[in-house]
């Protein structure tokens, strides 16, 4: 729970989004920052900073102001009340009735926990794998804090997020990127830091002749505390098992020295106060042993290589440096290896491994050989049928076949279905083609059906589309790229994107490999993108009609 004894003041940083000039600005986000006694105020400011976002009239401002911990903690309660006002700094002279106490926007608030109680932010292990959460309160600093947070609406801000210096102008003031933590979007968040610690000392003492490895304990207080009631719970890892856990009271003098034979483990620590609760939390970290150093000597700057962007006979080129190989001079190692031989490399290893499998599962990651055909046809349609709400097929050589091949497994009630090909898919195939380097081929006659010539690739795809339609009540949108700005092919299906190495048409014939992208975000955006700069199917046959007969004439 929070206790305000311990505090001298607080800082209340404030970011609001105005979306026309005179109207009340919205929360955009705020942290109220109690300051523990001892510790110097900054100085006030002044004015107000500001950034426009981009040309959408909107303005991004930002307030910093001083308040007593009681004045802080009020406002902060007080928020989501309908009659919000920004903080009015405790201090008259430092008041500016331009931007101080008016009115701001702010949505109905939640509250994460449960007031009064606080958090600690936990994050990952210093070698974790890191899995986006690593800092769940990055505005905290480093100090360690305890959080309350109070949850507000996160709509009305695309624009701001769009902005790269809107985002760059909050990140710099409130420490906290909203584009990456849009949970904060809206909100506000107390900070309160630890009010009894100033530092922690932890590390590793080497065996000695008559004594094993030790871990040593350092606890600093801050002026005018004491480190009394305070606790150390200690927990030992190895290999993923929990070996030792432990709870014991900080003495007086802040120093403990623990003996343990052995450190092959990792070691974390919780400490606690009667008042306060968690003050901080670190890990279980191994601790580091041996450094090795590589020498090498630095060259000045080694030959320049000249080279195309492209394969076109008028290709821009671009410039960069080669390797420059130099022997190595010299190498050495710092530190001792463990006395006794262990097996967390071992079990390291192993355990990465299985890692690798399970990311492979989780990612959909799916080979299929030369010859698997019809495997990679039914696993496509098996994953169609699943869909609930949009499909979405980008392939820059997607034309009639694949329609029927796939399409009929899509549930038409629930699902849309839009189809982003190119004018790629539709060009017919050249014979002959010995002068682009594929050799000759023996000529074959024009087949003819009732002397009329072959139906053309866009002829068949109209159709099959008429023909999914009456038969599945599939309405497809096909759209057309009339640039080749897509290699790459993609299938959404909901909100998962599957890459496939190979066309739809082709997968499984050769060789292939589909996988799920872990941040499927970015290529549906960019897809849609995509979307807007093609044309209709329909369009795309008008004009091409067109052409033939300007062609013609």
């Amino acid at each position: 729970m929070l206790n305000t004894d311990f505090y001298a003041g607080a800082i209340i940083r404030l970011a609001t989004l105005q979306k026309q000039k005179r109207q009340a600005g919205r929360l955009l986000f705020a942290t109220v920052s109690l300051l523990p006694r001892g510790r110097s105020l900054p100085p006030p400011m002044e004015d107000i900073d500001r950034c426009p976002v981009g040309k959408t009239g909107e303005t991004v401002f930002f307030r910093r102001v001083l308040l007593s911990v009681q004045e802080a903690v009020d406002w902060y309660r007080a928020l989501g009340s309908g009659d919000d006002k920004s903080p009015n700094p405790s201090a008259n002279e430092e008041r500016n009735s331009k931007y101080d106490g008016i009115k701001i926007e702010i949505s109905t608030l939640t509250d994460d926990p449960a007031w009064p109680y606080l958090g600690l932010p936990i994050g990952e292990g210093l070698f974790a794998h890191f899995s986006g959460r690593s800092h769940p309160a990055p505005f905290i600093g480093n100090a360690p804090a305890r959080i309350h947070r109070r949850f507000g609406s996160q709509d009305g801000f695309d624009s701001m997020l769009a902005d790269d210096k809107a985002v760059a102008f909050v990140a710099r003031r409130l420490h906290v990127d909203l584009r990456l933590y849009r949970e904060y979007l809206g909100s506000v968040a107390l900070v309160a830091p630890d009010p009894v610690l100033k530092q922690i000392d932890h590390f590793m003492i080497p065996a000695s002749a008559d004594r094993g490895e030790r871990i040593f304990y350092r606890f600093v207080p801050r002026a005018g505390e004491s480190l009394a009631g305070l606790k150390l719970s200690t927990f030992d890892e190895q290999t993923y098992l929990l070996t030792d856990f432990n709870t014991q009271d900080i003495p007086a003098d802040g120093i403990l020295d623990i003996d343990k034979g052995d450190c092959t483990g990792a070691y974390g620590y919780v400490v606690t106060h009667p008042r306060h609760g968690v003050l901080t939390y670190s890990p279980p970290y191994p601790f580091l042993r041996q450094v090795g150093f590589s020498i090498h000597p630095v060259s000045s700057g080694g030959r320049t290589v000249s080279v195309p962007t492209g394969e076109s006979g008028n290709s821009p080129r671009m410039e960069y440096q080669a390797a420059q190989r130099s022997p190595l001079t010299t190498q050495s190692l710092i530190g001792d290896a463990a006395r006794i031989p262990n097996v967390n490399a071992r079990i390291a290893i192993a355990a990465s491994r299985r890692e690798k499998l399970a990311n492979a599962k989780q990612y959909g990651q799916r080979w299929f050989p030369d010859g698997s055909r019809k495997e990679a046809m039914l696993f496509i349609q098996g994953e169609l049928k699943r869909a609930k709400s949009r499909v979405m097929i980008a392939d820059p050589y997607l034309a009639g076949l694949q329609l029927g091949q796939f399409l009929y497994a899509v549930n038409p009630e629930t699902t849309s279905v839009t189809l982003l090909t190119s004018g790629l898919a539709f060009k017919a195939i050249k014979q002959n083609s010995s002068k682009a380097g594929f050799g000759k081929y023996k000529k074959e006659k024009p087949r003819f059906r009732s002397k009329k010539q072959e139906p053309s690739k866009m002829d068949v795809f109209n159709k099959l589309l008429a023909q999914l339609e009456r038969d599945a009540k599939v309405t497809a949108k096909a759209y057309v790229l009339q640039s080749s700005i897509l290699h790459d092919r993609f299938l959404v299906i909901d909100d998962v994107v599957w890459f496939l190495g190979n066309s739809l048409n082709t997968l499984g014939e050769k060789a292939s490999l589909i996988v799920k992208l872990p941040n499927p975000d970015e290529v549906i955006g960019q897809l849609v993108g995509m979307l807007k700069q093609a044309i209709s199917f329909d369009n795309y046959k008008k004009r091409q009609a067109k052409n033939q007969e300007d062609a013609a004439s």
